[in-house]
């Protein structure tokens, strides 16, 4: 019944037609594919070769009508994630031949999908959330998103809402718990899908395309969803189309209608229950105990499908044969006709009264709030993820406040004089600069959270534009806090300016450029396609706005083709008026006179001049604008002008921020297609797309009659060759345990996971682990397995009476639940990677690579096994990962027994029945196999020889025999009191509904009675029984040690580590994204460095600007850092979760792989930064005979070469010791800023406090900085330009000329006289040359290569503390557990 406010919607389509384009695109990209990316583009369009079209749906037809349910069906890669997505209006990566041809019960396809956003929206597979918000917080924001009740239990607040919700979906007891992600623990896999799938429900869509989201849902939970969309499309009128894998027959029955795919043709599309009369009438047989959507799905395999006796010659075969009867049946031209009928009732286009009350009301699932309401529901998020995870923001308030103090006590109580000018200026430059550049990060954090704001955008439950204002706004308090905990012990530690006035206006403008910078790097950001692509302009950005400041070179000093970059850098201007702030109507005194010392003292001022920039002649006060007016030219009328100005930049540049967010998404995959190393380019180019001919194999009879050792829902094996799975080796252990339980830390105390287990599992048995979701499946095999990292297990757990030791985790094969490959391995490498490294060291490397090709023919993965694994969307689709999961376990052939956590989920029936009964065989050949599944059918429950039964809480249910046609099991539990299972239902579901309906009900009742079954199996006769049994198999338990005494690996260190770094190395070769970024950041900032200073002349500004150059090389390090950390972070996850607990190597090859290959592209990196700096500077123009160009070159090559390798080991030593990456990367900043405020360039060493100096020595930046400076400017001469030469009048009596008077003090003082030989107006230059300069300074000028071997020791001691820093915070220590 239709409610009052919702418009039912159907749709129709008729010829639907969607093709995609096979181009270069298809292929892996390398570095060697963007290096000739250009090349290739004109050879192609020099070409008369055309991209190649590929067909993916041909000619679909189909009507569902408001309160209808529209169940799709057929294989992966037959386009069933295509069709969902293309009627839900997703169609990036292919494209709809008309749009036409879809109509929304009068709307057509661009009005659904652009003016009534929300009423149509598809649900994909993979679920993301913000994991620091709460599973209630979640749901009670969709919730807020929309006015009206999306369902008829869905009524009062967001609150209620929500909770109401999540109590549809069971998610009661997981209401508050935090959703989490890899860094944040959270809830589990099925947890977190029930949550996508109750975000999409609140969202009150009236279309909507479910794609395989029963995934990972235990059959029970995933029929009660669907039950609860069944009874919401009746309610609401609305319109759902589901993909289901797996379907049992009580969710086929919920679904109207249904439509078969077959290789991207229609092979059928009407009623459900009418579907298998018409394939029976076609020559089909239904074989027993398979449900019907198993049953049709097995009509698109050849080895599946069974033809009826007397119909092999007319039954169809190939996928056109199946398309051309159906478009030539009664069935399609009824079809036909009642789409005509709709199109005709519901013409697209039409102007009718009707249609616009019906696009109104539609509209109503469209941004429902208005756009000041999402801005308001969208902060009050933002605050709740600040304070349910705050770690991050007190951790870079603490650093940011210390890099305060230390500065402020660096610069501590600057005097009154002269003598403090320059410090001052620094001090200035480098407050703004710390703080103008901290938003820097909120860059990474856009694009943490954009895929989330996207789908949301998908719903229409807000703009992007209203998730940015709130940004901004929840970011404002930290903002304003840590401005103030960062400047005022800075300006009152530094005794600038001690006036309320003063302080507030040095205060106000740089918040203001805080806010300012923020808006430039979220522009950059929004305006980005990936977050690679923001880092370089970023990078740039940062380099220019320091070196157009004004203070690293002044305007008259600036190259024209970047000066101009000052007139819109806010830095620029802010640095300005903390200038005029600081000095406007201030006299400074003169701290040094010109000339000075004890035989000058006796000449009066007038023969003096003070050593200061805008001194006047004869006098001993220094005016602050006059010093400002000279040295940078800025006016004291510009103090107040810049604000304005600085407001304008921060609202345009914040108005291109929101724009670009809400009209610019993130780059998407190009749907699902399969990459490839370029070298398969003809084998994939030329491969046929017309699927299987009439002249091959069509039915399961004929394949399974071609050879006796293949039978049907089987791979095939020829008949000369020997079975694959007879390879395995044969077991004798029997792994078992007893009184096993787990315990868990949460807020509320201890929580328990498992409870009391008892079981075992022998060779030659393949045991099935059930239960509801949340049973404590996932960690019954964790603990098992011994890979449980957190909580404490308990009990026994031995292999024939002896305990686990440390091979343990490499003799097991353990399939775990996610599939976590590295996206840019193919198949075969990630298959070879894994049998190199787990069979046994006696194997021979050809006997381990040829097993490859055995499990590949075994799992049917040769048609891709050369495709690269990639992400979701671009490379493997989810059969294929699960089935690379399978066989990465598989290709070590474990010799104990092999764990199985949910290996079907995601699958087809046929994929799922595939892979059991290769479990089955593998179990029949000795192996020993503990298998967790979800939804199983009668066909493959019966695959299984023993249950373990779990109920929620981790208590136990059932342990034995399934027996035949599981008449054990019913017989227990109806014994038990379970209701009778009737004939020909699925006792697998049957058997978990029982259970739980019986413990729903009981914890409704008030008789205190709970847990009937648990205390019926504690009580039973089987449970005696598998004790006693138990206590056997413990027999001589104590005399047993341990199994072997090896380390735990198949290979040693050696071959480990060779192994692991070259796939290291051909990782980066396959990810120049990566790379690519790495080296646009480095040559966007040397290239800007140095033609900003191309040709600096060597007078005292030149020589000033030339040791910020290289102060500005040191400014790599925070951009390239952000890159390394995340990246060795993602690569421990990767290890931690699968490559360490299956003991492939060590965790010390690990870390000694990724520094040493980092540490080669950092090579590489650092010789194009020497190139594109130190030439273009001129600085290689300085060589004289004591210290030649070569030796230069190779002086200041070395350094940058070895900062970089420095940049790469202590980023990596910081993220090895922090789990997050953030906080590493914020970690690593501050100890840079540490080592660069201390390593003498913008504080010289003697004018550090002497509590400090121990810092200076002990900074490897010092090292550096010293290195190059010598390398580049030692034993160089200084020539004052005309404004920096110091005047004196006039000569006191006595003294003839210039020399004369000057001359004494100018050797004394290393500087020299301009015009010895004059009578008057005499000229000092206060600096002769640079060695005399820097060593008055405190620098070592002595020994050059020193400096070398410093920064050697540093490298040195960052690899060690990399090792030393994973070993304490990552490795594992040995713990109480189970025996």
């Amino acid at each position: 019944m239709e409610n009052e406010g919702d418009a039912p919607c159907g749709l129709s389509f008729l010829d639907l037609q969607c093709h995609g384009v096979l181009s270069s695109a298809r292929y892996q990209p390398t570095i060697a594919s963007y290096i000739l990316a250009a090349p290739r583009f004109f050879l192609h369009l020099l070409s008369n070769r055309t991209h190649r079209t590929v067909r993916i749906l041909q000619d679909f037809d189909g009507l569902v009508m408001p309160g209808e349910m529209l169940l799709v069906l057929g294989r992966p890669g037959s386009g069933c994630s295509t069709l969902l997505k293309t009627l839900a209006g997703d169609t990036h990566g292919f494209r709809i031949n008309d749009e036409r041809s879809i109509n929304y019960q009068g709307i057509s396809f661009r009005q659904m999908h652009h003016e009534l956003k929300g009423g149509c929206v598809y649900l994909a597979e993979l679920d993301v959330h913000f994991p620091e918000l709460t599973l209630g917080e979640t749901l009670t924001f969709a919730a807020s998103t929309r006015t009206t009740g999306s369902s008829e239990a869905a009524t009062g607040t967001p609150s209620n809402v929500g909770r109401t919700t999540a109590a549809l979906f069971n998610l009661d007891e997981a209401f508050n718990t935090k959703v989490g992600d890899a860094m944040i623990r959270g809830l589990s896999g099925g947890e977190k899908k029930r949550a996508s799938l109750a975000e999409a429900f609140i969202s009150g869509a009236q279309i909507q395309c479910w794609d395989n989201s029963t995934r990972g849902l235990d059959s029970s939970t995933a029929i009660r969803c669907i039950e609860l969309l069944r009874r919401r499309t009746e309610s609401l009128q609305s319109t759902v189309i589901m993909s289901i894998y797996q379907a049992s027959e009580a969710m086929y029955e919920k679904f109207d209608k249904v439509t078969l795919l077959y290789e991207g043709r229609q092979i059928y599309f009407g009623p459900a229950d009418l579907a298998e009369d018409y394939f029976y009438r076609l020559g089909f047989a239904r074989p027993s105990r398979t449900t019907t959507a198993d049953f049709l799905t097995s009509l698109t395999n050849p080895a599946e499908r069974v033809v009826r006796e007397g119909y092999e010659d007319r039954a169809p075969r190939s996928p056109d044969e199946f398309a051309r009867i159906w478009k030539q049946g009664v069935e399609l031209t009824t079809l036909r006709d009642e789409i005509t009928n709709f199109n005709s009732a519901y013409p697209t286009g039409a102007q009718a009264v009707h249609m616009d009350d019906r696009k109104a009301r539609l509209k109503k699932c469209t941004y429902t709030l208005s756009l000041y309401s999402q801005i308001l529901i969208c902060i009050k998020r933002g605050f709740l993820r600040l304070q349910n995870n705050y770690g991050p923001g007190i951790a870079a308030l603490i650093g940011n406040t210390i890099l305060a103090i230390v500065i402020g006590s660096i610069f501590y109580n600057l005097g009154p004089g002269t003598d403090s000018l320059d410090r001052r200026d620094i001090l200035l430059f480098f407050a703004l600069l710390t703080a103008a550049f901290s938003p820097a990060f909120e860059v990474a954090t856009m694009w943490a959270q954009r895929p989330i704001v996207e789908k949301h955008n998908s719903y229409a439950f807000y703009h992007p534009v209203a998730e940015g204002v709130a940004s901004m706004v929840c970011d404002l308090p930290f903002k304003l806090v840590n401005s103030f905990m960062f400047h005022i012990p800075i300006y009152f530690m530094t005794n600038l300016r001690r006036t309320a006035n003063a302080f507030f206006t040095y205060w106000f403008f740089t918040f203001v450029t805080v806010l300012t910078m923020s808006m430039t790097f979220r522009m950059i950001g929004s305006l980005s396609r990936t977050l690679g692509q923001s880092m370089p302009p970023c990078s740039t950005i940062v380099v220019l706005a320091i070196i157009c400041t004004g203070f690293v070179i002044p305007p008259s000093y600036m190259v024209p083709w970047l000066g101009w970059f000052r007139w819109i850098s806010p830095v620029s201007y802010t640095y300005e008026s903390l200038m005029i702030n600081e000095y406007h109507d201030r006299t400074f005194p003169c701290t040094t006179l010109v000339p000075s010392g004890p035989y000058y003292d006796q000449f009066g001022i007038q023969n003096n001049t003070c050593s200061s920039i805008g001194s006047v002649p004869g006098q001993s006060l220094v005016q602050g604008s006059d010093y400002l007016s000279v040295k940078y030219g800025y006016r004291t009328s510009h103090l107040w002008r810049n604000l304005p100005i600085l407001i304008a930049m921060m609202i345009a540049f914040c108005a291109v921020h929101l724009c670009a967010a809400e009209f610019i998404p993130a780059k998407r995959s190009r749907g699902e297609i399969l990459l490839f190393p370029r070298r398969h380019y003809k084998r994939i180019y030329n491969k046929s797309d017309t699927g299987e001919t009439t002249s091959s194999k069509s039915f399961a009879q004929d394949i399974s009659a071609e050879s006796p050792v293949v039978v049907q829902r089987e791979y095939r094996v020829m008949a000369s060759e020997k079975n694959p799975v007879e390879t395995f080796q044969r077991q004798s252990a029997v792994f078992h345990w007893s009184n096993l339980n787990y315990d868990i830390k949460t807020q509320d105390g201890n929580r328990r996971i498992l409870n009391d287990l008892h079981g075992w599992v022998k060779p030659g048995t393949l045991t099935a682990l059930m239960g509801v979701t949340g049973a404590g499946k996932t960690s019954l095999l964790d603990v098992l397995a011994d890979r449980v990292a957190t909580g404490v297990a308990t009990g026994d757990v031995y292999i024939d009476g002896e305990l686990r030791d440390a091979t343990f985790g490499r003799r097991i094969g353990y399939v775990q639940q996610e599939d976590i490959h590295l996206p840019t391995t193919t198949v075969r490498e990630a298959l070879e990677f894994s049998a190199l490294l787990r069979q046994s060291n006696g194997k021979t490397k050809a006997e381990k690579l040829s097993y490859v090709d055995t499990v590949l023919d075994m799992l049917e993965m040769e048609a891709y096994a050369d495709a690269a694994v990639g992400v979701p969307g671009e490379g493997l689709n989810v059969e294929q990962r699960k089935r690379l999961t399978i066989a990465v376990e598989m290709v070590a052939r474990p010799d104990l027994l092999l764990f199985l956590d949910e290996p079907t989920s995601g699958l087809d029936s046929q994929t799922a029945w595939s892979i059991c009964t290769l479990l089955r065989k593998l179990a029949d050949s000795g192996q020993a196999i503990l298998c967790t599944i979800h939804q199983p059918s009668s066909q493959l429950f019966q695959t299984f020889d023993s249950l373990l039964l779990l109920n929620k809480g981790g208590t136990q249910l059932y342990f034995g025999p399934i027996g035949p046609n599981a008449c054990t099991l019913i017989d227990y539990f109806e014994r038990n009191g379970a209701t009778k299972c009737p004939v020909g239902a699925n006792p697998a579901e049957w058997v978990v509904e029982v259970t739980r309906s019986r413990a729903d009900s009981e914890e409704q009742s008030t008789d205190g009675e709970n847990h009937v079954f648990v205390e019926k199996w504690n009580a039973s006769k089987e449970k005696q029984e598998t004790i006693e049994h138990l206590e056997g198999l413990k027999v001589n338990v104590q005399e047993k040690t341990s199994l072997h005494g090896k380390d735990g690996y198949a290979v040693s260190g050696y071959e480990q580590l060779v192994i692991v770094t070259e796939r290291a190395f051909q990782q980066y070769w396959r990810d120049p994204g990566y790379l690519y970024s790495k080296i646009a950041v480095s040559l966007g900032i040397t290239l800007v460095n140095g033609l900003s200073f191309t040709n600096s002349p060597l007078d005292v500004q030149g020589f000033t600007d030339l040791l910020f150059s290289i102060f500005l090389i040191t400014q790599l390090f925070p951009s390239v850092g952000q890159q390394i950390i995340p990246r060795l972070a993602a690569g421990r996850a990767l290890f931690e979760a699968r490559e360490r607990r299956n003991r492939s190597y060590s965790w010390a090859v690990f870390v000694a792989s990724n520094v040493a290959v980092e540490l080669c592209w950092q090579t590489l990196v650092g010789v194009l930064v020497y190139v594109s700096w130190y030439y273009p500077t001129g600085m290689w123009r300085n060589g004289d005979a004591s210290f030649t160009t070569a030796e230069r070159g190779g002086l200041v090559f070395t350094l940058i070469w070895f900062f970089h390798l420095w940049t790469s080991t202590l980023s990596q030593a910081v993220a090895a010791g922090v789990e997050h990456p953030e906080t590493a990367v914020q970690y690593s900043v501050l100890l840079f800023w540490l080592s660069l405020v201390f390593s003498g360039i913008l504080v010289f060493p003697k004018a550090l406090p002497g509590f400090w100096v121990f810092m200076y020595r002990a900074s490897p930046l010092t090292y550096l900085s010293n290195g190059i400076i010598l390398g580049g400017l030692g034993n160089t001469r200084i020539t004052c330009s005309s404004k920096e030469l110091l005047r004196i009048d006039v000569l006191p009596p006595g003294f003839d000329t210039c020399g004369d008077y000057l001359g004494p003090y100018a050797r004394s003082a290393n500087g020299y006289v301009e015009n010895p030989s004059a009578t008057g107006s005499c000229l000092y230059c206060p600096i002769a040359d640079t060695n005399s300069f820097l060593g008055g300074l405190g620098m070592n000028t002595r020994d050059p290569w020193r400096n070398v071997g410093f920064m050697m020791v540093y490298i040195v001691f960052n690899v060690l503390a990399t090792f030393g820093f994973y070993w304490m915070a990552r490795v594992p220590r040995k713990s109480k557990g189970p025996s």
